[in-house]
């Protein structure tokens, strides 16, 4: 007979990637033990093993369900507008909004994606180029006519503005994640709307 799941067991399981994620952007992947993990959470081991077979199934659904939510994020934030750049300014603002309530995910993202199998990470990769094509899609409408490796181009640079913030960005600093986000907007807008190199 299968043990039926408890009532907050979604609630619990939040609970251990939250506390896993803090972790793993501390300590990194290899530097934490699935027991520390467990008594940072307050919880047994065989109690964490009732989620997660094993640290490296932690981390999978750590990173999967993150890079779901930056699809949903980057999708649902385009579709809230009509002009390309009130679009562009919702992307980037949604973006940083969700790097900054979820940092600890995004730093394990960053530097803790090449400890799965090589199978797991491109399912991780496939939801990253999503976000990207959702970027090139827009970009396509801000400045007709470019050609796919310079839309590729602007995307990876605009993206990598965003996502190393966490390396600097201060959430209670002077300058909250919306400037900064609208501050990003507005250079990139003056970029692709000026004169480009030729190729």
């Amino acid at each position: 007979m299968v043990r039926p799941r408890a009532e907050n067991y979604e609630e619990k399981r939040q609970s251990i990637l939250d506390g896993a994620a803090a972790m793993f952007a501390e300590r990194g992947f290899d530097g934490t033990s699935i027991a520390a993990i467990a008594q940072y959470c307050g919880v047994s081991k065989a109690l964490l093993y009732h989620y997660y077979q094993s640290k490296e199934a932690l981390l999978f659904d750590m990173l999967h369900s993150h890079c779901t939510l930056l699809v949903e994020t980057a999708k649902g934030s385009i579709e809230k507008n009509h002009e390309p750049e009130r679009q562009l300014q919702s992307l980037i603002r949604s973006l940083m909004a969700l790097y900054v309530s979820s940092r600890d995910k995004h730093v394990v993202l960053l530097n803790s994606l090449h400890c799965l199998p090589q199978d797991q990470q491109k399912q991780i990769k496939d939801q990253e180029k999503r976000v990207l094509q959702v970027i090139k899609d827009l970009l396509a409408k801000l400045r007709p006519g470019l050609d796919a490796p310079t839309k590729t181009s602007l995307a990876m640079y605009l993206m990598g503005a965003i996502n190393w913030t966490y390396t600097w960005f201060k959430a209670q600093g002077a300058v909250s994640a919306q400037e900064f986000a609208d501050l990003a907007t507005t250079i990139f807008l003056s970029g692709i709307h000026g004169r480009l190199p030729e190729s």
